[in-house]
Order: structure tokens, then sequence, then C-alpha cells
């Protein structure tokens, strides 16, 4: 069974294992620097860390922010050694039972095998894609944008919202401003 252990600081010693697999399942463009993760992680009450536990053993980890009329699923990822035995299901399952607010997360755009199947694995686990143009702003502040998916559990909640997702995002999360 999977335990969510909040990781209470950049001190707390699972930040360690989770920054690694942090590092080593996002690429440049889709991750924060060491530096801004550990000042988000410090300083931003909404944002939450959690090392996933299997067995009181490090398994993963999820970070989401919680806002005031949805939860955003920011990274997940599974220890590579541990992938392949039902926890990425498992992880998602008991996150949705934690939370009554909507869930909103990105994914790549089903340009490549690996993109298609986070798709279909999330679709699996009641998430359905929402149809409105969508980009990541890079974490580097370039102003570069990666075209990716707004996938939730709720798409009546994002279809009727999705100015106010993007926007949350996009200035909340990514330090972006949003000119309506």
């Amino acid at each position: 069974m999977i335990e969510f252990k909040k990781i209470e600081g950049s001190s707390d010693p699972l930040f360690a294992p989770m920054f690694e697999l942090y590092h080593e399942a996002f690429p440049p463009s889709e991750r924060r620097t060491l530096d801004d993760l550990t000042r988000i992680l410090d300083t931003e009450p909404r944002f939450t860390a959690s090392a996933l536990m299997r067995e009181g053993q490090f398994a993963g980890f999820f970070t989401h922010w919680t806002f005031d009329r949805f939860v955003y699923g920011e990274h997940f990822a599974v220890d590579p050694a541990l992938r392949g035995q039902n926890l990425g299901t498992e992880t998602i399952q008991a996150f949705l039972a934690l939370h009554t607010l909507p869930v909103v997360l990105e994914v790549e755009m089903p340009d490549e095998p690996d993109a298609i199947r986070r798709i279909h694995f999330y679709e699996r686990n009641g998430f359905k894609v929402v149809q409105h143009p969508y980009a990541q702003p890079y974490y580097d502040g370039s102003g570069r944008m990666l075209p990716m998916l707004i996938m939730t559990n709720d798409t009546h909640f994002a279809n009727k919202n999705f100015p106010l997702i993007k926007k949350t995002l996009y200035e909340e999360v990514y330090g972006v401003t949003v000119n309506d």
C-alpha cells in the first residue's frame, strides 16, 4: 500500500531521493532547478511534495498545488526499479481519494509512444483530455512554450473554468503574467 509522506522542506531526508528521481524523470524544460524547487518547497504553502512510501521505503514522489477551486498535480514519478507493479495506478487512486476538488494535470502531446502510454494511463484512472489549446511555459523563465495537454478528472469543471485554470497555472506555478 502506498503512503504519501509529506516532505517538510529541503532539509527533510526524503528530499534528496525525491530530487534525484525528479531530475532523472523529467527533462529540463519540464522541471525546476534545485534552487527553485527548494525555494518553493520551503516558502509556498499551496505546494506539497510527498514521498511515496511502500513498506517504509521510498518508492517515488508526487508534487501538487492546492488552489481554491482545483488541485494541480505537477510532478509524479515512481522509482524505475519499482515500475510495472501497479504503483502508479495505486498512487493516482489514493491521491484522488484524498482530494474532493477537481484535479488537473499536464501531459505531453501524443507525439511519441511514451506520451501516448502516459495519456492512456491517466485515462484508465478516470482522467480525460480537455479540448482547449494549452502550452506549458518553460520553467527557465525564457518565455518559450511547450505544447501540452490538460487532463482532468472533472471535465465539466475544466471546460467551464479553463481560462481560470490556465491563468492560475501560468501566474501561480510558472510566474508568467497572463494578459486577458
